[in-house]
C-alpha cells in the first residue's frame, strides 16, 4: 500500500510539473509571437493577421505586465490599421492608451504612449477630422517629450502644421512649421528640417515674401528627401514643380511659372496637384494676357475643385459612419419623436377639455409663479454670492499663510470672513434645501453648460476644453462639498479623472460621458475599475464605482 501511495505521489508530482514547464513554454511562446508581430511592424510590413493579434492581447491581459499588455493592444491596433478597420483600430489604440498609468509612467510607457497617440492622429487626420487629429498628435509630441525622444517629438509637432492647415489657419501652420524645422536642426536631421521647408515655401509666396520663400525652396530642392526616385514614386514630392511655379509667378518670370506648371501636369495625375496647378495655370495666363487659356483652365480648377470636394464629403461622411455609431442615437431620436407625438395629442385633448378651467387659474398660477420665482432668485443670488466668497477668501488665506512675513491680522480677518461665509452658506442649505422644495441643487442641472452637455452626450459629439471648464467651475459653485471631497483625499485625480467623477454625479449615462469625453465605452470602464480602486480600495465593477461616487457626501465639508 506505501508504494501504491508513493507511486500516486509521483504520477501527480509528475503531472504537476509537466503543467508548469507547458505554461511557461506557451508564454515564451507567446512573447517569441509579441516580438516577432513588433519586428514586423518596425519594417514597415502589412499586419494582416488578426488571428494571432487577437490572441496575443486576450492572453496579455491576464499574464503579461502593463507594458506587454499595452505593447499587445498596440500592435492589434495597427493590424486593424492595415486591415483598414478605422473604428476597430481607434477603440484598440485607446484601449492600449488607458492600460498605463499615467500617474507614474516610465521611458516605455512614454514611448508607447507617443506611438500609440502619432498612428491616432494619422487615423483621424485620414478620416478627414483635423481636430481630434491635432489633439492626438499634441499627445503624441507630450509623450515624446517625457520619453527624451527628441526627433521623435519634432516630427510629431511638425505633423500639427498640416493639421492647422485644413482647418483654414495659415499662419498657425507656419508658425508650427518653422518651429519644428528649429527643433529637428537642433537633432542635427537636416533632411528631414529641409523636407518641411517646401509647403512652407509656399505658404511664404502666398505671403508675398519671395526671398524666403526661395530660400526654403532651394534647400527643399537640394538638401531634403527629394531625389529622382522619390519624385517618381510619390505625387507628395512633386508638388515641388507646383511650389516652384507659385514662386516664378510671384517674381513675375511667367514663362519659367508655365514651364513648371506643365511639368507637374504631365508628372502627377493627382487630384490635389492638379487644382493647384490648374489654379497657378489660370492666374499667369491672366498675368500675361491670354484670356482665352486663363478661361480655360480656370474651369479646369473649378471642375476639379468641384470634383474634390465632393470626393472628401463622400469620403468625411464615410469615415464618420465607420468612427461612430449613429445608428443607436438615430432609433433614440425616433423613439423621441414618437413620444413627443403621444405627449402632443394628449396634451392637446387634456386642452380642449380643461379650457374653461385653466382660464380661471392661469392668472392665479402666474402671480404665484412670479413670487415664487423671484423668492427662488433671490436666494439664488445670496447663495451664488456666499460660494464665490468663500472661495475667494479661501484662496486669499492660503496666499496670506504662505508669505514668509504673516500677516497675523489680516489672517485673522480672513479666517473670521471665512467662517462668516461657511455658516451662511450651511444655514441657507439647513432652511432652504430640497427638504423644503425649493431645490438649490436643481440650479445646477438647468445650468446652461449642463444643458448643452446633456445635449451633446445624447447626440454623441464632444465637448470642448471651454465646456469641460465650465463645467468644474459650476460644480465648484453649486456642489463645493462635492468637488472639495474629490480634492481633500489624496486621490492625485487627473482632469479627466475629476470630469467623469463629476458627470457621473450629475446622472450622465456613461454612453453619454463616453462621446463628451471622446473615448471607448471599454476604456471608460476600464478608467472607472481603476478609479474604485484607487479612490476606494476595492476591487469590483465599473456600476459599483457609480454607485460609490453618488454615496460621496454633499453635506457640509467647507
Amino acid at each position: 500500500m506505501r508504494a501504491i501511495r508513493h507511486l500516486h505521489f509521483a504520477v501527480c508530482l509528475a503531472l504537476v510539473l509537466a503543467s508548469v514547464v507547458a505554461c511557461s513554454n506557451n508564454g515564451e511562446e507567446m512573447r517569441r509571437q509579441l516580438n516577432e508581430l513588433q519586428a514586423r511592424n518596425q519594417a514597415d510590413s502589412i499586419l494582416n493577421d488578426t488571428a494571432t493579434a487577437i490572441a496575443l492581447a486576450a492572453y496579455f491581459d491576464d499574464n503579461g505586465t502593463q507594458n506587454e499588455q499595452l505593447e499587445a493592444h498596440y500592435l492589434l491596433a495597427r493590424t486593424w490599421t492595415d486591415l483598414g478597420q478605422a473604428p476597430r483600430a481607434l477603440e484598440e489604440y485607446q484601449n492600449a492608451a488607458a492600460l498605463a498609468d499615467t500617474t507614474c509612467l516610465d521611458s516605455l510607457s512614454n514611448h508607447w504612449l507617443s506611438r500609440i497617440y502619432g498612428h491616432m492622429g494619422e487615423l483621424l487626420y485620414r478620416d478627414y477630422l483635423p481636430k481630434n487629429a491635432l489633439l492626438a498628435y499634441q499627445r503624441a509630441y507630450s509623450f515624446s517629450k517625457r520619453a527624451n525622444e527628441e526627433r521623435s517629438a519634432s516630427l510629431f509637432y511638425a505633423q500639427k502644421s498640416r493639421c492647422y492647415y485644413d482647418l483654414s489657419l495659415p499662419d498657425s501652420s507656419a508658425y508650427i512649421m518653422e518651429n519644428a524645422i528649429k527643433m529637428l536642426l537642433e537633432c542635427s536631421d537636416t533632411i528631414y528640417a529641409n523636407s518641411f521647408k517646401g509647403p512652407l515655401s509656399y505658404l511664404f509666396v502666398q505671403r508675398g515674401d519671395f526671398a524666403k520663400a526661395k530660400e526654403y525652396l532651394d534647400c527643399y530642392e537640394y538638401h531634403s528627401l527629394i531625389n529622382e526616385q522619390t519624385l517618381n514614386l510619390y505625387d507628395n514630392y512633386k508638388l515641388l514643380f507646383v511650389y516652384k511655379g507659385f514662386l516664378y509667378q510671384g517674381l513675375e518670370q511667367y514663362d519659367s511659372a508655365l514651364y513648371y506648371y506643365n511639368k507637374s501636369l504631365l508628372a502627377s495625375n493627382n487630384i490635389n496637384n492638379r487644382i493647384l496647378t490648374y489654379r497657378g495655370l489660370s492666374q499667369t495666363y491672366a498675368k500675361i494676357n491670354q484670356p482665352d487659356s486663363a478661361s480655360k483652365y480656370g474651369l479646369l480648377y473649378g471642375d476639379a475643385s468641384n470634383e474634390s470636394n465632393k470626393q472628401d464629403i463622400s469620403m468625411s461622411l464615410l469615415s464618420m459612419q465607420h468612427l461612430y455609431d449613429y445608428n443607436r442615437f438615430k432609433a433614440t431620436a425616433q423613439q423621441k419623436t414618437i413620444e413627443a407625438s403621444h405627449a402632443n395629442l394628449r396634451l392637446l385633448v387634456i386642452i380642449l377639455i380643461s379650457t374653461v378651467l385653466l382660464a380661471i387659474l392661469i392668472i392665479v398660477l402666474i402671480n404665484l409663479w412670479n413670487r415664487h420665482k423671484l423668492f427662488r432668485l433671490k436666494l439664488y443670488n445670496k447663495y451664488t454670492t456666499d460660494i464665490l466668497g468663500y472661495i475667494a477668501t479661501k484662496e486669499k488665506l492660503y496666499h496670506l499663510e504662505k508669505q514668509k512675513v504673516i500677516n497675523e491680522h489680516l489672517v485673522r480677518q480672513a479666517k473670521d470672513d471665512l467662517a462668516s461665509f461657511r455658516n451662511s452658506i450651511v444655514e441657507t442649505r439647513k432652511q432652504y434645501g430640497d427638504n423644503n422644495g425649493l431645490g438649490i441643487e436643481d440650479y445646477l442641472l438647468k445650468n446652461q453648460t449642463i444643458v448643452n452637455l446633456k445635449a451633446k452626450g445624447r447626440k454623441g459629439q464632444v465637448a470642448t476644453e471651454r465646456e469641460l471648464h465650465e463645467l468644474r467651475r459650476a460644480v465648484n459653485i453649486y456642489l463645493p462639498e462635492f468637488s472639495e471631497s474629490l480634492q481633500s483625499i489624496d486621490y492625485h485625480l487627473q482632469p479627466r479623472d475629476i470630469c467623469i467623477c463629476m458627470l457621473l454625479k450629475l446622472k450622465f449615462a456613461p454612453s453619454e460621458i463616453s462621446s463628451l469625453l471622446h473615448i471607448s465605452s471599454q476604456a471608460l470602464s476600464n478608467n472607472r475599475k481603476r478609479l474604485l480602486k484607487r479612490m476606494f480600495g476595492i476591487d469590483g465593477s465599473s456600476s459599483l464605482f457609480d454607485e460609490k461616487i453618488q454615496e460621496i457626501s454633499s453635506g457640509d465639508v467647507l
